[in-house]
């Protein structure tokens, strides 16, 4: 009873308050290298959040998340070197850019379903990877661009609480639209299509609106990378960056809200600690990810309920009585 009444207090408001104040204190008891590497979740963590209103809530299976991703950091480097526009106002246009792209995309994408959504998401993605790696006169080409902050973000605990503030604001606002009546429409396109279609819903609208959204959080997330690593890469938006945020739902629970936040804890730490081990961390965290959807096909969080789920028969039973309550045959 006691633990029962731990677990839904730790899933509702006391449960994020909880993490909001450990996230509030952090970094005072970590050293600046962990301060980094914790900002570097937070980025993740919104940008797998981002991918899964896809995934996870409209059953939209992308491999192109990575484009929108890359253009909110190309957004603030190109502000910030073309226009002199200042680091925290391009910020702000980052999920506008990505939002942009996002309807370009989609418009077209939409059209069509499962593995060929998934490959015309694949083809735009490279597509916008081309343009960025080959426009060297705007986009710097493979050398990148380089973005600074202002003064009053140079500070690696300034530069993580303004990025805790913005994480924390969009995980509301993604928590608000998975539970308005906009998330139960894409969770029944996601779980019939053709029933969702019958009772009235406009399918492509729907599905063309959550694709805008999510690629504007994911331009948030990139936002944040580019001033976190100084510079915006090319490599930000290619295909291999899209398989990231797919490990990460996969890995944590698709089908859960903070799977994906776990999922990308585990990417992150996992992937600083075989780092300094091993060559190729990611051939780690896919070897991760695959034992967890052989063992655990829900995810981390989505297994959790199952895991724990008492066996009624087993405890409640005398010896030598049926699960059904009669006596068991000799």
């Amino acid at each position: 009873m006691i633990s029962g009444t731990m677990s839904s207090t730790l899933k509702g408001p006391a449960g994020w308050l909880i993490a909001a104040a450990v996230f509030a204190v952090l970094p005072f008891m970590i050293g600046e290298s962990y301060v980094f590497l914790t900002i570097d979740f937070m980025v993740m963590a919104l940008f797998a959040l981002s991918y899964n209103l896809l995934l996870g809530q409209a059953g939209m299976l992308s491999f192109g998340h990575a484009a929108y991703y890359g253009l909110g950091a190309y957004a603030v480097a190109i502000l910030q070197n073309k226009y002199g526009v200042p680091t925290w106002l391009g910020l702000a246009t980052a999920p506008a850019v990505a939002a942009l792209g996002a309807w370009a995309i989609g418009w077209f994408s939409v059209r069509v379903t499962g593995m060929y959504f998934a490959m015309l998401t694949l083809a735009f993605g490279q597509l916008v990877f081309t343009v960025v790696l080959g426009w060297y006169s705007y986009t710097g080409g493979d050398d990148g661009l380089p973005v600074s902050l202002p003064d009053w973000l140079t500070s690696a605990t300034h530069y993580y609480y303004f990025c805790l503030v913005v994480v924390a604001v969009c995980i509301a606002l993604i928590r608000t639209i998975t539970l308005s009546p906009f998330g139960a429409a894409l969770r029944a396109i996601r779980d019939n299509r053709q029933r969702a279609t019958y009772i009235g819903l406009n399918v492509r609208q729907f599905e063309l609106r959550v694709f805008i959204v999510a690629g504007a959080f994911a331009g948030v997330a990139g936002g944040l990378r580019s001033p976190l690593q100084q510079m915006a890469f090319p490599s930000l938006l290619n295909w291999s960056q899209s398989a990231d945020p797919v490990l990460m739902a996969l890995a944590g629970g698709m089908h859960t809200f903070i799977g994906p936040i776990v999922g990308a804890a585990l990417f992150v730490f996992t992937n600083f600690a075989v780092t300094s081990h091993f060559e190729y961390p990611l051939l780690v965290f896919g070897t991760l990810v695959v034992l967890i959807v052989l063992f655990l096909p829900g995810g981390i969080v989505g297994s959790v309920p199952r895991l724990r789920k008492p066996r009624q028969a087993d405890v409640a039973t005398p010896p030598g009585v049926a699960p059904g309550g009669a006596a068991e045959r000799p």
